[in-house]
């Protein structure tokens, strides 16, 4: 089970979570965005210092494959 916590008053939260320590449950607090996106830029900036996906050899030829317009349903 997990419970989240939030609100505005610190020093309230803090109580609660000095509480959770004491009954030994677990703590976990989100990642921030900015966390996140840093980490996703770094896999970007690695990726693309590998030399990209390998399997794809033309990538222009392949955005044109993946942007060719599909027949929608109901539409045809």
């Amino acid at each position: 089970m997990e419970i989240t916590i939030s609100g505005k008053d610190k020093k309230l939260l803090q109580q609660v979570e000095a509480l959770a320590k004491r009954l030994g449950l677990e703590i976990k607090r989100p990642v921030k965005k900015k966390n996140r996106s840093e980490k996703l830029y770094n896999l970007m900036e690695e990726m693309a210092a590998s030399g990209g996906i390998s399997s794809i050899k033309d990538p222009v030829k392949w955005q044109r494959e993946m942007r060719k317009d599909r027949k929608l349903y109901g539409r045809e």
